[in-house]
């Protein structure tokens, strides 16, 4: 266990020392408090710490010694986080050094990866259908189809036919099979419904459904990309196709 612990350790100063060659930009903030971050770049990996440039002029509660901060970067099409502790200020490189004095951080002990903060809202309202098997993870002979409505990084939102969900209850598990269009691949997923209410005067319900936290995220991820490729393509078309 050491031992790998020690490897990992070392591809993510590895990593880091990569990023500062390339003064990657980051978002720097001081933890838990959304206000205060502000954009800056890696430049430098010394034995002890790290070096960071403002880009858009220092936060004073950040460079105080002693401040745990969190810096998010992007990698690879990867989003990475880690913590550090704030060391002091030096003077930049030069007088014409744009981002003035640089701060200094201790090492991470870890580099993450990190779920994307931005909120993903996909709506599928006006759209040909998305079609969904929900299958019941424990009795296979509970199973449903719905129209997906919604999507988000934290589940989905779809319609059934009220006949269909008698036997469903809040905090079901279901294996969702996606049928999307115009891709070979299905996408299958675990959710947990959270839940239902009848859409007025239809033989309809709406039902919330959250990704399971155990399922592999990265199958979250992957479909809610494959449903943006999906609407997006879908909202050409009909751009391009024009009123009727």
């Amino acid at each position: 266990m050491a031992f790998h612990t020690l490897l990992r350790r070392k591809k993510q100063l590895a990593l880091l020392a990569s990023l500062c060659r390339q003064s990657t930009p980051v978002c720097i903030g001081l933890r838990r408090k959304a206000a205060l971050k502000r954009r800056a770049r890696l430049v430098a990996l010394e034995s002890d710490g790290l070096l960071v440039a403002w880009a858009g002029g220092p936060i004073p509660e950040i460079q105080v010694p002693g401040q745990p901060v969190e810096v998010r970067f992007e990698h690879a099409d990867e989003h990475y986080a880690f913590v550090a502790v704030t060391c002091g200020c030096r003077p930049g490189p030069g007088a014409n050094d744009e981002s003035g004095p640089l701060l200094k951080l201790s090492l991470p002990l870890r580099v993450e990866r990190a779920e994307r903060r931005q909120q993903r809202r996909l709506s599928l309202e006006g759209l040909p259908p998305i079609m969904a098997t929900f299958t019941h993870v424990v009795d296979d002979r509970r199973q449903f189809q719905a129209q997906l409505t919604n999507a988000g990084n934290g589940g989905l939102s779809v319609t059934a036919r009220t006949a269909d969900v008698a036997e469903v209850h809040t905090g079901d598990l279901f294996w969702v099979d996606i049928d999307l269009p115009g891709r070979a691949n299905r996408a299958e997923l675990i959710v947990r419904l959270v839940h239902l209410r009848p859409i007025g005067h239809t033989d309809r319900l709406a039902l919330g459904c959250k990704f399971q936290a155990a399922d592999d995220a990265a199958k979250h991820e992957r479909c809610l990309r494959q449903l943006e490729t999906v609407v997006d393509r879908a909202r050409a078309s009909a751009n391009v196709a024009g009123p009727s």
